[in-house]
């Protein structure tokens, strides 16, 4: 989608929820029917049937299963369009907010299965969204939770607006500001130094000049965003130059407080992770 900032956001936000299909949400199950995922796409509607178990590997690894049917939960889907490079993009965040994961899961195009291996930790429940566009259906995003094997360690995270400046690797990533205005679509300027100077050796991400997700640790509410080059339209390309600023077209987002994670590939072709924690008031 050149020329704009392509908007994901999905959680409690969505008035729909395919919980409504099927009775509510229950907890991943190994080997039996498997969890029903919450559909969380703002200003969308449930034209599919999704659910996710999980395989039991050795120690707290396990394989994550998603399928994805027709509405009415019979027929397997085996068709996706590409979005951003990829078939599926997968986000799995901890209950505390403290990790963060952005996957792709390997398909199975004869029974329609998404398959990715995942380690947990110990007494951690995890959060799992995922975002595919099936043929002819367009994009559908649906919530799953993984989750302990014991109590959990954090069922409520206790989160401080973070500075606006963060060092990742050789970089440091600073937003114009981590306090927001809410429910009211704004644009926040991104810049990534190096060695106290403009980043020059920055590339495309998965078809954009970074990704950026964000998460409100209250309703779970999930925005996935892509930054663009200040100036320029969005890059759809593959290793091309990005940076070092950017801007990144929010939707009005309630109140609450965010957790933000910004992925950018920098020297090396390594991706970068920059967290940060925002108020939307």
């Amino acid at each position: 989608m050149a020329g704009r900032t392509r908007c994901r956001l999905s959680g409690t936000l969505a008035a729909v929820t395919l919980a409504a299909f099927v009775g509510g949400v229950a907890g991943a199950s190994v080997g039996g029917a498997g969890q029903p995922g919450v559909f969380a796409l703002l200003g969308g509607a449930p034209k599919i049937f999704s659910q996710l178990w999980t395989e039991h590997g050795q120690g707290l690894t396990v394989t994550l299963k998603i399928r994805q049917y027709q509405i009415h939960g019979k027929t397997p889907i085996l068709s996706y369009d590409v979005d951003m490079q990829k078939l599926m993009h997968l986000i799995v965040v901890r209950d505390d907010f403290a990790t963060f994961a952005h996957i792709h899961p390997a398909f199975d195009a004869a029974t329609g299965t998404f398959s990715e291996p995942f380690t947990e930790e110990p007494s951690h429940r995890y959060y799992v969204y995922a975002d595919t566009t099936p043929h002819g259906i367009g994009q559908q995003v649906f919530r799953f939770t993984l989750e302990s094997d014991g109590p959990p360690a954090s069922l409520r995270a206790s989160l401080a607006i973070s500075p606006a400046s963060t060092t990742v690797g050789p970089y440091t990533v600073t937003l114009a500001r981590t306090t927001l205005a809410a429910s009211h679509p704004q644009t926040l300027d991104v810049s990534i130094l190096e060695n106290g100077k403009p980043a020059s050796d920055l590339r495309t991400y998965l078809g954009a000049a970074a990704h950026a997700v964000f998460i409100n640790t209250a309703t779970l509410a999930y925005v996935h965003v892509h930054p663009m080059v200040s100036g320029a339209t969005m890059t759809t390309g593959m290793g091309g130059p990005a940076g070092p600023r950017m801007q990144m077209r929010l939707p009005g987002l309630p109140a609450g407080m965010y957790k933000l994670w910004l992925q950018f590939r920098g020297a090396g072709n390594q991706v970068y992770t920059a967290p940060f924690t925002l108020l939307s008031r």
